[in-house]
């Protein structure tokens, strides 16, 4: 059986050619949003959105806006990167009845993420458009993720970091010409 797909708004293909020169993320456990400052003073802020994808199971697809002169505590980047390559980042995710360990209350579930397929315990599962990787033209690499343990946080990972995040979901092989229509889903 085919998991059910969900995205959010996405559409960050205008991003190619951009340079990213700072990023910036809340603070503290809830990291609900990430920024990348864009030259000209222009930003695109991730954020996630929620979806009830079956009985005690929500997923939280990413979703991206623009924004104008905006206002963050900028981290600013060792080298900027001009985007060169934008690849959709799938993963799988799937609940299970039980847990491993203690619980609260009866009849608990487990939730897991990753780059699948999902396990044929689930009791549901789906396909979830959860980040995006992006590379540069000197090779720089960048992943910006919904989290896979914390409800509506947004993660951003950079240089090796992002390589290791890569792994979270289903294999990337960027491919200029897949670009432009890979957002729309496979």
């Amino acid at each position: 059986m085919q998991p059910t797909e969900f995205r959010a708004d996405l559409d960050v293909t205008s991003l190619l050619g951009e340079t990213v020169d700072a990023y910036a993320q809340d603070n503290g456990y809830w990291h609900l949003f990430v920024a990348l400052r864009l030259a000209g003073s222009k930003s695109l802020v991730f954020t996630t959105e929620e979806h009830s994808a079956g009985q005690r199971f929500e997923v939280f697809p990413i979703r991206a806006k623009r924004e104008v002169e905006a206002s963050y505590s900028w981290r600013t980047l060792d080298r900027p990167i001009l985007v060169s390559a934008i690849v959709p980042l799938w993963r799988y995710e799937w609940l299970e009845a039980g847990a491993v360990g203690e619980t609260v209350g009866t009849d608990p579930a487990t939730h897991y993420a990753g780059r699948g397929p999902a396990s044929p315990d689930a009791i549901v599962s789906a396909r979830v458009l959860a980040g995006v990787f992006l590379e540069g033209a000197a090779g720089e690499q960048m992943v910006v993720a919904a989290s896979d343990s914390a409800p509506f946080n947004v993660e951003v990972f950079l240089s090796a970091q992002a390589a290791k995040a890569l792994d979270c979901f289903e294999p990337v092989c960027p491919n200029p010409s897949l670009q432009r229509t890979a957002f729309g889903g496979r």
